[in-house]
Formats: C-alpha cells, structure tokens, sequence
C-alpha cells in the first residue's frame, strides 16, 4: 500500500555518476539555533504580539546627530565611535619604473590602450569597475587583470576618503528620524521597537565587553506620556522577557539628547542592561515633533548574560571557541533548579495544594473547576497574607474569603492536559520530559530522574505568583503548551547551560499542559478572562 505521507521529495535525490544518491540525510531533522538568534525571534514574536510596530533603522549615522547626542560629552566617546571611511582610486600618471614592471612581465603588451584605461579613471570608478575594463579593453583574462592590477602600487594604496557618518553605536540617535517619518497626532500612542546591532570600539574585549551586540529598542510617543509612565511600561517590559530584580538610577553625567533628569541607568544586580529616558523637547523640536517620546534600550546579551548566569559575554556569542568541561547526567539533573518559588510559609500550603488537588483529578476530564485552597486575607501593620481557613478558624482570626481555583484550560482535558505530569529526565547529557507511565523505560535505559516534574513546576509558579497578589486581591495564569525549560517554571545553572550549548546536547521537554488557576478574594474578580 502507498504511504503518501513517506514519499521522498525528488529534491532529495541528486544524479551522481549515473545514479541516484539519497540526499535526504543531509535536509532532515532539527538544527540548533543559536541562543542570541532564538532570543531575538522570541522578543520580536512578544512585543508584536503586545501591539508594537517593527521598524528598521540605519546601521550608518551622520556624525552631527552622534555630536546631538553627545553634546560636550563628545571627547569622552570619539575614541569608542567606529568612524567611516574608504580607498579612493585616483588616475595614475605614466612613469618608466611602472613600464619597466609590466615589460617584464608581458613584452608584448599594448601599454598606450592600457595607459588610456587608466587615465580615464576617476574618483568614482571602483575597483571592480577597473577589472572589468582591463578585461574588455586589452582582451586579457580576469586572472591577467588582476595580476597587472597587483603590479601597480598605487592601485593596492589607493587615497583615504573620511566619511561623515559613522557605524551605529548609540541606539537613540537612529530614533529622531524614524519617528519624524511616523509622526502622526491621529495615530497616537505611537508604539514602535526594533532589535538592532550596535559597534562599539571597546579598547579591550573581556567578559562584559564586545564590540557589537543586540539592542531591543522601544520608542513611544504620545501626548501625555512621561518618565513615570515610561518607567512602568519598562517593568511590563520586563514582566514579559520574565526579567526580575531590576532597578534604575539616574545617569551620573547627562547626554543632551535626553531631558536633564530623565535619563536612566537599567541594572539587574551589577550588571548594566540597558537605559532609558524622555527625548529632549529641543531634539524634538528641530523636527517638528511637539508630543513627548520615551525611548528605552535593552542589551540583547546582557540580558542573557543576567537571566541565565553566563560568566562571559564571548562564551554566549561563541561557544565553539571556549572549551566546555563536561558534566555527568547527575551533575546536568541537580543543576535543573525552579525559577519561581513560595516565599512564605502560606505559598508553600498553597503550592503543595494545587499539586494535589491537580494529583487527585488526573483521571477525571469531566471535572472542569476545582477549589484547590481556600483561606481568608488578613491585612496587618505588616502587610497583606493569607490563612488557611481551617487555621484561621483555630486561632479566631477575621479577613476576607479567599480561593485558589483550578479551571479547565481546554475543553475536554479536564484540569490537565496530556503532557502536565510529564517528568523531567537527563540522558546522555539531553533534558527529556516523558510521561510517568515511561517511567521504568527511562530507568532501564540508563537516564537520569530529576525530580522534576511539569505540574510541580507550575505549582510553584502559582503560588509565587498569588504571594505578589495579596495586594490586589486576584491574579490568573493559563498554560497550554511547553516549549522549553523556562515556560516550565525551571531553568539550569549557568555551567550546565554553558555544557548543553557547547555540546549541542538537545533539551526537548515539549507538550500540551493546559493549566490554569486563578486566585481570587471577596469582592475582586472570579475569572480574570471572562
């Protein structure tokens, strides 16, 4: 019987001394994307999908608007800006000294047609332009021409021509056009990002240091908008790359392109991510923009670096290059370590309870809402926290109800879906997640348990998620499918990262979940989506 679905595509068979040869070894299976690349497509797929428009902008700028920039700062950043230039051909006058070097090496040549070709040359004839009239004009090979190309000296020196732009190394400055091009008060807010590349002459290249790199960059322009608001876009920014512990402070000298005081600092721990700030109404002014605009930029790498614990910025860009100690299938196992966390001794009751409540109604897809938790919300000159109601009851304490619910995150799964027990294992130094009944296969093979599973990862994440709530009273989460370590609540240490890219070690823990919980007091909704 035919299989449609196994046919070769004739494009995977190439002749080959009168016979087919298989080719389709070399087109099938899955490659491994660079980890930059795969952050990048990520950011650009999140911030379209939050509204953002795409844009592309220059990597060349004209060196007055690096000065607009920069201002009387500009001594302090010459050195680190990659400025332009070129080789310029020039005419070249007859001599004895370049005869006697063509003489020698073809006697017959006809030096007055080659002489007439180079005459001709001006400042905008390139150097394949040249090649191609030696070739036509003496009816000599391209290997020839280039050969008496080689014997001129001043073809190979040629004149320096200093250009007045500059290779992009300051992301603000490729804004001010862009968005005088897009200027429309009928379009407000204006909402524009693009992840570009970024040249900086480092005077050395060390572990936070590079000479280009990626820059995620946002431009809003509205009329009301201000460093206050831009601040919180900034944290829903990083709420959505799942970027914590951030903070800002102002920048301790100040660029005149931003207003004074606006200009900030991004920092996660020690390590500087990016900045951010309100473009100088005097900038905006000489292009006839009269609304606010709040321009922030994120290092691609850096974030990376920050999220992920790379000790060294080259490691990240060029694993091939950096020699990679190797890890054991334990060692790769115990290096897997949950993001999210309960903090207090309630988040910790809440999570254990959504893992059991998700246990007990595994096997009943038609049970679609389950009260996992349920407690009260005490307020305190201490803050806001929840009780259990069975221990609130005990020690007499009043708030307002509260619950934590699981719902069916889609039709007909249930609570769960398929893949939401699915285990985390470690063999041959890939991550696998398997589902429990795969589980005595996986030990026989050899691999490595972790301990590690989805719906545990999950219900960590709710509960951590319910601990920042209290404040507000109610939150939500819906999960459908796991893409990687990281949508699972879980990612590994910076040494077992560093091991599984250098080795090009796969880690698919893919699968449909479908969970979802929301977490509710009197008095706030009781299903954020509906």
């Amino acid at each position: 019987m035919n299989d449609k679905g196994s046919r070769k595509d004739p494009a995977d068979t190439v002749k080959k001394g009168g016979k087919l040869e298989d080719m389709v070894e070399y087109f099938s299976g899955v490659g491994h994307p660079h980890p930059i690349s795969e952050v990048v497509e990520d950011l650009r797929q999140k911030m379209l999908s939050k509204g953002f428009d795409e844009v592309q902008t220059s990597d060349f700028l004209p060196l007055r608007d690096i000065k607009q920039l920069t201002g009387n700062l500009y001594p302090a950043f010459m050195d680190s800006i990659y400025h332009l230039s070129w080789l310029r051909m020039r005419p070249i006058a007859p001599s004895k000294e370049i005869e006697m070097v063509l003489n020698e090496r073809d006697p017959g040549m006809d030096q007055a047609r080659l002489w007439n070709i180079l005459d001709a040359m001006d400042e905008d004839t390139s150097g394949e332009d040249l090649l191609g009239k030696l070739v036509d004009g003496l009816g000599i090979s391209h290997t020839e021409a280039i050969a008496i190309m080689n014997m001129v000296p001043e073809l190979t020196h040629g004149e320096r021509v200093d250009e007045e732009e500059t290779l992009r190394s300051f992301m603000p400055t490729s804004w001010i056009s862009t968005l005088e091009a897009t200027y429309d008060r009928e379009a407000f807010p204006i909402r524009l990002f693009t992840i570009a590349s970024l040249f900086r002459r480092e005077p050395r290249q060390d572990s936070r240091h590079f000479r280009t790199y990626h820059i995620l960059s946002i431009a809003i322009l509205d009329e009301d908008m201000d460093l206050r608001k831009g601040k919180r876009i900034l944290r829903r920014l990083f709420d959505l790359i799942e970027l914590d512990d951030t903070r800002t402070i102002e920048k301790p000298y100040h660029f005149p392109y931003f207003e004074k005081g606006t200009e900030l600092e991004i920092f996660g721990g020690d390590l500087e991510l990016g900045t951010c700030g309100m473009v100088s109404r005097n900038v905006l002014g000489e292009r006839n923009i009269d609304a606010p605009v709040f321009i922030a930029d994120i290092g691609v790498e850096r974030t990376l670096m920050y999220k992920h614990g790379y000790p060294d910025i080259r490691e990240l860009y060029f694993p091939q290059f950096f020699a990679a100690w190797n890890l054991t299938d334990e060692e790769i196992a115990a290096s897997i370590k949950y993001i999210r966390r309960p903090q207090t001794d309630y988040g910790r009751e809440i999570s254990n309870a959504i893992y059991k409540c998700y246990k007990e109604n595994a096997e009943s897809p038609e049970v679609n809402r389950k009260v996992a938790w349920s407690g009260i919300l005490v307020g305190s000159d201490y803050g806001n926290f929840l009780v259990s109601r069975e221990r609130a009851a005990e020690m007499r304490m009043q708030g307002r109800p509260a619950e934590v619910v699981l719902v069916e995150g889609a039709p007909g799964h249930g609570l769960t879906g398929p893949a939401a027990f699915n285990e985390v294992w470690v063999k041959d130094g890939e991550i696998i997640g398997a589902p429990p009944d795969l589980s005595r296969k996986m030990e026989v093979s050899g691999a490595i348990r972790t301990n590690r599973s989805y719906v545990k990862g999950f219900a960590r994440l709710a509960a951590w998620k319910i601990e920042k709530a209290v404040g507000i009273g109610h939150t939500v989460k819906l999960l459908e499918n796991v893409k990687d370590l990281e949508g699972m609540n879980m990612r590994l240490t910076s040494k077992a990262l560093q091991y599984i890219l250098s080795h090009k070690k796969k880690v698919d823990i893919r699968g449909p979940v479908y969970l979802k919980f929301l977490f509710h007091t009197s008095g706030s909704p009781k299903d954020l989506d509906e």
